[in-house]
Parts: structure tokens; sequence; C-alpha cells
């Protein structure tokens, strides 16, 4: 997977609170063509006796001489005699040059070579004899992924699923066509239908975290581009900074998101649970109450205030904020402490600093000494804290066994709903999803309802009940906001599932090591991406996202390695591409850079910062009419000035003065406008650092 960032090397604002954003990349499937070994054996045509008796039966000679050759061929292949495979496969179509299952078998030969050319035109030919041939039509739609034409690849791995669907690999590479060209909720159905043939599978659980990442980022850029400083965007940038324990950065961005809207429900708690993990307990406290004086009944305010009383030693008050959350949707008090989380999820984000963890710790004798619901929470809650998860499950199981009312017996009419909803009482209104999705509410009831849904756990539902919206509503910013959050939780709940399908698999050591690139943990995330690497080096964007960590810690010798490995199952990765011409431009050596670089210009023609490295390349070559037209195309992305720096040498160069003064009057206003910016943030959130601090 691997982060992968904007022309200036930083990442992009995540999809919500707890994933980075990951732009697509075209080869995050299974293992290269030639080592699928069960897709190739399931796949391939009929055996020799087979064959013979589709031979022209009044010709028993050639009969007798197609089955030999076809038998010579087969066991060839098994021996990995290519060469001989081959031979024999041309014997048996000198026979039978309209024998379709021939040529795909032919076609597979050439493909174990690495001829894929070749391969490509055996496939096609053996369609045009008989166009059912699912392997043909399975590798056909492989190779013309791995050209990066993903539309053309379409229909003929549609075909293979139709043909033969108890293949999980060929749902996978539908899949990876689906989001070469685009179409990310058709992606999304294809590994849903995967998963139903092998739902432990780790590769496709993987995905499809990725699949519900790429569609929640472009629920955030759709946001960006209509409201780029709405309440809403702004909290999504806060969020993301939150996940990074970025905790300052993140603090302005609520602030901002509540300048934009101060009404907005649950901007002052998201606020207080950022202070509060940055241990600034009394500011924490402070958003905790502001929040209930706009929404007296927020469940969310109370569970966190009780939680902020429990760490300052209020043992009373903290129970008695819990008893109170309990009575109102008990489940939903420990989603918000995460006890019903368990592995990568929410549970993980409510780690508390160690000193304060340590803390807490002592309440335990006292609390083990009282047998009130809410003394069950705070003990689950410390064991969570403290890594029990046996006793967290227990303990949070014991919270509501004595003060949970039945849900299955809970009338779901109208007018239960809309209290239900008036008194945060999520579980309650998750139960009665089906009735809310069969109303018709007005948009701003169903934003309400989302966010319900979405408190409670049942995405679906939620995502269900925003693509009822009325099309004018349908993109609004709540709208893209609360799928935003959904598609994350849906990621996130994924990537859980692959944790405990498969704790020790390559696809887990490769998540950890996007989560920790995400962060800016480059040392741990470069040792996750080696253990997956490892395990699995024929993983594509493996290597990419090892090389691209160790390029960025200047480490150029390992970094040129592993990127080369990436193009050796990749060709077209324009990250790796990019990357290893930048290695050689950082050494002056431009006449190296630009293949790298032209390759990458033609695997991804829209990315600015490719034309800028071309610019760089050609500028140092002296071709400067071509560096001029590749930086008139990288300013427009310019943020510091350096590109229209770079432009204004080249017109020195060419002897033209009053370009060069305009663009270097450009790139000096450029630059000192990115100062300016720079040094108010660092004011900024040098502010932030001090109003916090506690008393």
């Amino acid at each position: 997977m691997g982060p992968r960032t904007d022309m200036n090397g930083r990442p992009g604002p995540r999809v919500g609170s707890k994933l980075m954003t990951i732009l697509p990349g075209y080869f995050r499937r299974l293992a290269a063509v030639g080592s699928a070994s069960i897709t190739i054996g399931l796949l391939l045509a009929a055996g020799p006796c087979q064959i013979a008796g589709q031979t022209d039966a009044s010709h028993p000679a050639n009969a007798s001489a197609v089955e030999a050759h076809f038998a010579a061929a087969e066991q060839a292949q098994k021996n990995s005699d290519y060469v001989t495979a081959e031979r024999e496969y041309r014997a048996v179509l000198e026979i039978r040059p309209d024998f379709a299952e021939v040529h795909m078998n032919l076609g597979l030969v050439y493909q174990l070579e690495d001829q894929i050319s070749v391969a490509m035109s055996e496939f096609r030919r053996a369609l045009q004899l008989k166009p059912t041939l699912a392997g043909a039509n399975f590798f056909l739609g492989v190779d013309y992924c791995k050209n990066g034409e993903g539309i053309r690849a379409l229909p003929y791995l549609k075909a293979a699923a139709k043909q033969d669907p108890q293949q999980p690999d060929i749902w996978s590479w539908l899949a990876t066509a689906q989001e070469m060209s685009g179409e990310f909720h058709a992606e999304l159905t294809t590994l849903r239908k995967a998963l139903n043939l092998q739902p432990q599978n780790a590769d496709l659980l993987y995905l499809l975290g990725q699949a519900y990442e790429r569609l929640g980022k472009e629920e955030v850029a759709r946001l960006q581009k209509t409201a780029p400083r709405s309440a809403r965007s702004e909290q999504l940038l806060a969020e993301s900074y939150a996940a990074s324990s970025e905790w300052p950065s993140a603090v302005i961005h609520f602030q901002n998101s509540l300048a934009a809207s101060p009404g907005t429900r649950g901007l002052h708690v998201e606020l207080g649970e950022v202070l509060l993990r940055a241990g600034k307990l009394t500011r924490a406290n402070l958003e905790f109450e502001q929040e209930l004086q706009h929404a007296p009944r927020s469940l969310r305010a109370i569970v966190r205030r009780g939680e902020t009383k429990l760490i300052k030693g209020d043992l009373e008050g903290s129970l008695q904020d819990w008893n109170t959350a309990i009575t109102v949707d008990g489940r939903q008090a420990e989603r918000v402490l995460g006890i019903r989380e368990i592995g990568l999820g929410d549970a993980a984000f409510e780690q508390l600093p160690d000193a304060l963890r340590e803390q807490i710790q002592k309440l335990a004798p006292e609390l083990q000494r009282r047998e009130a619901p809410a003394a069950h929470l705070a003990l689950a809650f410390l064991a969570m804290q403290n890594g029990n998860l046996s006793l967290q499950v227990s303990e949070g199981e014991r919270a509501l066994s004595s003060s949970e009312t039945s849900l299955s017996a809970m009338d779901c009419s109208q007018a239960k709903i809309q209290q239900a909803l008036m008194h945060e009482q999520f579980s309650a209104l998750a139960h009665c999803a089906p009735q809310v999705l069969t109303s018709r509410p007005s948009s701003n009831s169903s934003y309400a309802l989302a966010r319900a849904l979405f408190e409670a756990g049942d995405c679906e539902a939620s995502l269900k009940l925003l693509s009822r919206l009325a099309l004018p509503d349908q993109h609004s910013p709540e709208a893209s906001y609360w799928r935003a959050r959904c598609y994350e939780r849906l990621a996130t709940a994924a990537y859980l599932s692959l944790f405990q399908a498969d704790p020790d698999s390559y696809r887990l050591h490769q998540l950890m090591g996007d989560l920790h690139a995400a962060k800016g943990n480059d040392g741990k995330a470069i040792e996750e991406y080696r253990l997956a690497v490892t395990l699995k080096p024929s993983l594509p964007n493996l290597h990419y996202s090892l090389g691209h960590l160790l390029w960025k810690d200047l480490k150029v010798g390992e970094a040129r390695q592993e990127l080369e490995a990436e193009l050796a199952l990749n060709p077209r990765d324009a990250g790796a591409l990019i990357d290893l011409g930048n290695t050689y431009l950082l050494e002056h050596q431009p006449n190296k850079a630009l293949p790298y670089l032209s390759r990458a210009l033609a695997a991804n023609p829209q990315r600015p910062d490719i034309h800028r490295d071309l610019g760089t390349a050609y500028s140092e070559l002296g071709d400067y009419a071509k560096a001029e037209a590749e930086f008139k195309i990288a300013v427009s992305a310019d943020r510091d000035g350096s590109v229209h720096y770079k432009l204004a040498k080249v017109y020195q160069a060419l002897g033209q003065k009053e370009m060069a003064a305009r663009e270097f009057e450009l790139s000096t206003a450029r630059n000192a406008e990115a100062h300016r910016k720079l040094e108010q943030q660092k004011e900024r959130l040098d502010e932030v650092e001090k109003s916090t601090e506690d008393p």
C-alpha cells in the first residue's frame, strides 16, 4: 500500500481519524501471474485424452500424434521446460491450427517465460476460436492490467468471472481493473463477492480496506473542492492530524471548524478528546462542558467527562457520569471508551499516555469492592488500558448485564425512533435500522440519523440512508463528511478482520508498515515492510513502499535496489520511476534520470512534479527549450517559488533577461508567502501549546 505524497513530499489528509490516505496503485493484488500456480492449474485446457477425443476421428494417426505431442508438452510444462513445451504445443497446432485450448496453453507457456506480448496474441487467437475459455480471458485481462490498460481488461475479466466464478484470483484481478478504471464502487462489489468465497483471505481483506479508503478519499477530495474551508472540511483535517498524534495542529483545525460552525454537534467533544490524549485535562474538561451546554444529552461528552474525572481521581464524579451514560445506552458508552473494539479498531486509538495509565490503575482495588454497573465499566476501561483483553471483555459484559434493556423487544415506531434520536440512544436506533431505512426523512433528519447509525457502528445502514438523499443533497458537505467517516470505519473493520484472520501474514506486516509510515515512524515502517518483503517478495507495491522510505532517508543504494525490484514486477509504477529518477538527479546524473522520468510521465501524465523533475534533468543537460516547456507546466503547482526559480535560471541561460527577471520576482513572492504562512502556523502552534497548559 504505502502512502503516496504530493509533489512537495507531504502526505495528504487522511480519510478520517485513524487511517492514512492511500492513493490508488494498480498492482496491489496477488503475486505476479507467473507464480499464480493455483489459477494456472485450474484454468489449464483439457488433458491429452480429452484432446484426442476432440480430434477428427477419421484421422486416427492425427489423433494419436496430437495426444502424444500434448502429453509431452504438458509434462515439459510441469518440469518448467518451457522450450520443449512450446515446441510440442506448436506441433499440435500444425495438425489442428483451430484448436483453441492449445492456443491458450501455448499462451500460458509464453506467460511463464515472461513473453507477455506473444502470450497475449495466443490468448486472443484462442478467444477468437472459443470465446468462453476462462483461462484465456483471465490471463489476457491480467496482461492488460499489467500494461496499465484497465478498461481493456474489464470485459475479459468479467467473462472469466462469469465462466469460473469460484476462483478468488479472477475476482481479485477484476477488482484491479475496476480500480484502474476508476470504478471504485464496482471494485467494492467485486471484492465482497471474492470474500464470500474466501472470507479469511488476507489479500482480499487488505484490498477491501484499501477500496473503502479510496471511496473515503473520493469524498474528502470532493469536500475539499466544493467547500475547502467549511466546518466539515476543517474537521476532517483535524481528525487526520489527531490520528498522527499531531495534537496542536489538530486543535487548530478543530478551532477553525468551530469558528465556521459553532453549533455543529460533536466538535467540542472531539477537540476535548484530542486534548485529553495530550494530557491537557483541564482544557479537555472545558470542551466537554461546552459540548454539554450546546447538547445536554450528548452521551459522548458525558462519557468523556467521566473519563477525565477518573483520571483526576474524582472516582465518585466519574461513576456518576458513567452511570448516567449506561442508563441511556450502555453499549454506546463502551463504544466511546473503545471497550467494544478489539485489535486494530478504536481501542488502539484510546490508549492514554503512560503516566496517566499508571495513575488510574491505582483505582482498581476500590472499584473491585463495588458492584455498580459503572464500576464494572471503569474496570473494563482499566483492563483495556492495561492490555488485559479477557478482563476487558468480562467486565464490559458485567457492566451491561444488570442495566441493559433487551433491544429485541423495542418498539420501532417512528415516535420511538425520534425519541431514541433525541436521547442519543444510538444502539436502539441501530436495532431499528430496517424501519429507519424504509422511512422518508428530511435531509436534516437523514443527516442526524446517518450520524446516529455511524456512532452505533452500522455504517452500511448509514451509507444506504445517505444514498437516498434528494439529488441536491447527495454531495452536500454534511453528506460527504459522514460518507467519508463511514468508509473510514469500514476500512478499519476490514483491517481488523485481517488481523484476526492471519496476524502473521505479509499483508498484516504491510498494513503495519503503512500505519507507521503514515505517522512518520519511518524506522518501524521499514522494519514491517522488510518483514512483508521477506514473506512475499513477488507482491507488487511492497518493494516500492520500502524503497520510497529508504530514498526518503537518503539510503540511495538500498532504495534503488528496492525500486528496481518493484519495476521488475510493475514496469509502469509511476512512484518507483519518479523516485529512481530523483536518486540520479540527486547525484547530478540527468542522463540516467531522464529515462525513468519519461516513463513516469507516460504512466501518469497528470502529475506536475514529474514535469518539474523532467525540467530539472533537461536543464542540467543543457536542453533549455525542453526544460522551459516542462517548467511552464510544473509552475501550476509551485507553492514555494522553487519551480519559478528554476524557470528563471533557464531564461537566464537562454539570454531572455526580462523573462528571467519576471520569474525571479514570482519566485521571491511565492517564497516569501510560503515563509509567512509557515511563521503564522508556527506562531499559532506555539499559542496552542501555551493556552492548553494546565494550571
